[in-house]
């Protein structure tokens, strides 16, 4: 199976195609996911401090500063990605810093942003994540009190389908490699059960507010012609 390291670097390679092409092509799962956003942190209000998670190119930084969100910081571990989001966000107060998951600074950069934000959001990048609980507790350590997690994943199910050896296992977990947008990108993630994303420590540490199932193609391989969930939106309170 390959390293975080190897997997956080693919993105380097196809930043700039992968910017291009998923413009417009997720429209269902991203209009979904502001929409949750939209319903649990409305404009009007006091301030709002938020962190993405694997904010890639800063598009959606920007969203979040017309939705009224007055602290906004994003974090990605792909260098390129990093590149395109300061560019996109120039002259504007958005913080952005090029964080590794699990690596030693990583737990630095948490420890000086303990408690600092009204919600964490991260769309398409918690399933690229070999294990699910240690984002968790990142989570949990930056989320300011009863602080929400907003979290747009790739489906299990979809994982599960996209696995090229038979017979499949599902609870096994494997590389997998999935085509997208029209099979002209391709990214390989660890497969996932749902039971990783609402484990143990997610139940004792987290209210889970929401849970919504959709599916998008051709945004995603659509396996045999069937129809099955590619995408899920978690929605939790800090307990």
């Amino acid at each position: 199976m390959k390293t975080k390291k190897e997997l956080s670097k693919q993105y380097d390679h196809i930043a700039e195609s992968y910017t291009t092409l998923s413009e417009g092509s997720n429209a269902k799962s991203i209009k979904d996911f502001f929409d949750v956003v939209r319903k649990y942190f409305p404009k009007h209000g006091k301030s709002k401090s938020i962190l993405d998670f694997g904010c890639g190119e800063g598009g959606d930084l920007l969203m979040y500063r017309k939705l009224g969100f007055t602290t906004i910081h994003g974090t990605d571990s792909s260098e390129s990605m990093c590149d395109l989001a300061i560019k996109k966000t120039n002259n504007t107060s958005i913080v952005i810093s090029k964080e590794e998951f699990g690596s030693s600074n990583f737990d630095v950069w948490i420890s000086s942003m303990e408690s600092c934000f009204d919600v964490i959001v991260s769309k398409w990048v918690v399933q690229s994540i070999h294990n699910v609980d240690p984002i968790y507790r990142s989570a949990f350590r930056l989320l300011k009190d009863d602080g929400i997690i907003i979290f747009l994943i790739k489906h299990p199910i979809r994982q599960f389908l996209e696995k090229i050896k038979s017979p499949k296992n599902y609870f096994k977990k494997e590389i997998v490699q999935s085509r997208i947008f029209k099979k002209q990108i391709i990214v390989e993630e660890p497969s996932h059960t749902v039971e990783e994303y609402l484990s143990s420590y997610f139940i004792e540490h987290f209210e889970l507010l929401g849970f919504k199932e959709g599916y998008e193609f051709p945004a995603a391989e659509q396996i045999g012609g069937d129809v099955y969930p590619t995408y899920m939106i978690i929605v939790a309170r800090k307990k």
